[in-house]
């Protein structure tokens, strides 16, 4: 099977783009705020993150994008201070 790029993801329905992230999604990282917990998933060129509404137990939203600026909420999150 080929990698399936960003716009393909997108036209896929909310359950298919959920099997695909979670077979072949590389977890990064989580964050929460007062409505949301969100997922951040690597998988193949772009990144998803997937809007998780805790008090209704459902999804909300897969957000894709490419930019390095669409990470921003995470950054002070990265631990950069590791040594090998």
């Amino acid at each position: 099977m080929s990698k399936l790029g960003l716009y393909e993801y997108n036209c896929l329905e909310d359950d298919e783009k959920a099997t695909l992230l979670w077979d072949q999604g590389i977890f990064l990282m989580n964050r929460v705020d007062e409505k949301y917990s969100y997922n951040l998933y690597s998988l193949s060129d772009f990144f998803v993150e997937v809007w998780y509404d805790s008090k209704n137990n459902s999804i909300e939203k897969f957000r894709t994008f490419k930019t390095i600026e669409a990470l921003e909420p995470y950054l002070d999150r990265i631990d950069l201070n590791w040594k090998l």
